[in-house]
């Protein structure tokens, strides 16, 4: 079995020679199993295991055998002691959730303190197809389909194609000793029902059962791995990241193959729920449903408007003007330097200065302005005269015009006159052509917004 294990670290590339180890040892036979393997193939390994308290004197003769049995082998070894249902109970999570949140923050924290570069568990192949059945029977997409990952992160399971026999078989012909939770025969839990009924009875239609549903989320796995990539192409042509957040274009994900399915991935990384996420499907096949916004559980936000979807993090989380003032003033020309909003403010003699074209740059008669100028949140009343335009035109009519949404009026900024107070700046977007260069033009301002 060694030589198995072996062959599989080094074919999963899970670590190297060189790696220091981190293994959770619970003292039960895969912990044991897994601690002597990694020990004899000559590996780097630092011991740990969690007392939780949960099985009153059972927990702690546990607790005992691994320390005892761990001095005998002469490596380092950590414990650490847990109330699991004080730490449940204000959290408000299941006894199984808290002692997962418990272990693998101590797990984090062990390996700062020991230099390990990765934590070893004992999950093998059982594991993978009872864990298939438990999200087959919960409802699931391939994701949960494809079983346990040999490597996520930092967690490596160097047994995940070693069965339970095997684990067994090394035991008793080394004669390794360890304990049993007498938990693990309960049906009460789900992994044990399926463990001690229901793969019993599916092993009496195909003995080799295991074995054939191994293969069979082996396949599902390349299946998944197909997937993605054609999904990662279909992102890169319905996704466009604008200033800030990111657009979805509606008509794409309506033609593309299985578009519930592809939004859905789309929508994934920002923790839409399921039920959102089919709600947004909905609405864009709906007619006049432009304005309509959805919220993650993470508190991302998603606006439907015209044929597009927006995407972005709430306002007091990700504007760039978060807790700031709504308004600022700027008494002179060094003062853009002091708002902290990357404003750049440079005086130039028009007889040497070329303009940009460029609508993050603002660049206006000097001698036109009226100091101190205000930077500030645009009002619904706000007009200006858009430069290359003739006469006034309102705010909110320029938004409509230039197809804004509704994250891009909330995050728009105006910079107007201190005398009269008319725009001067639509910040971002366009200038007001009273304030533009002309042929009396001596000194020139040019005013950039470096965005985020």
């Amino acid at each position: 079995m060694e030589t198995k294990v072996k062959q599989f670290i080094e074919k999963e590339a899970l670590f190297t020679r060189k790696d220091k180890i981190l293994i959770g040892v619970s003292g039960g036979r895969d912990s044991i199993a897994l601690l002597h393997v990694l020990y004899r193939l000559g590996y780097d390994i630092v011991v740990a295991h969690c007392n939780f308290h949960l099985r009153g004197e059972e927990s702690n003769r546990d607790s005992e055998f691994v320390t005892k049995h761990v001095q005998d082998m002469d490596v380092p070894f950590y414990s650490i002691d847990f109330d699991t249902e004080l730490y449940a109970r204000q959290n408000k999570l299941s006894i199984e959730m808290a002692a997962r949140e418990l272990r693998y923050e101590w797990f984090d924290s062990l390996l700062k303190l020991t230099g390990c570069k990765y934590i070893a568990v004992a999950h093998h192949a059982d594991d993978v197809v009872e864990t298939f059945l438990i999200n087959m029977t919960r409802g699931t997409g391939l994701h949960g389909l494809t079983g346990i990952k040999a490597k996520n992160g930092n967690i490596v399971r160097p047994f995940l194609r070693i069965t339970r026999n095997d684990i067994n078989d090394y035991i008793y012909d080394n004669g390794f000793d360890y304990v049993e939770d007498s938990t693990n025969s309960e049906v009460v839990y789900v992994r044990n029902k399926v463990r001690n009924i229901i793969i019993p009875a599916l092993e009496t239609i195909n003995p080799s059962f295991r074995s054939s549903t191994i293969q069979s989320i082996e396949n599902l796995t390349r299946a998944q791995n197909f997937v993605m990539h054609y999904v990662e192409i279909l992102r890169s042509e319905i996704v466009e990241h604008r200033d800030g957040m990111d657009v979805l274009d509606i008509e794409k994900i309506r033609t593309a193959p299985e578009p519930i399915y592809v939004l859905y991935e789309i929508l994934k990384p920002y923790c839409f729920s399921a039920s959102t996420v089919y709600n947004i499907f909905t609405c864009i096949f709906e007619e006049n449903a432009s304005g309509k916004q959805f919220y993650s559980a993470s508190g991302i936000r998603a606006l439907r408007d015209r044929d597009k979807i927006f995407i972005q993090l709430r306002k007091d989380d990700d504007d760039i003007y978060a807790d700031e003032p709504e308004e600022y003033e700027i008494r002179n020309v060094a003062a853009f330097f002091n708002l902290h909003l990357n404003f750049m403010a440079e005086i130039f003699d028009s007889n040497s200065f070329t303009i940009v074209k460029d609508k993050s740059v603002c660049c206006i008669d000097y001698k036109k302005l009226t100091f101190p100028l205000v930077l500030r949140k645009w009002k619904q009343a706000d007009s200006f005269c858009p430069f290359g335009m003739k006469g006034r035109k309102k705010l909110s009519d320029f938004f409509v015009d230039q197809k804004f949404s509704l994250f891009e009026k909330e995050n728009t900024w105006v910079l107007t006159d201190g005398k009269c107070g008319d725009i001067i700046w639509v910040v971002g977007h366009r200038t007001d052509n009273r304030f533009r260069i002309d042929e009396q033009t001596k000194q020139i301002l040019r005013i950039s917004f470096l965005k985020q």
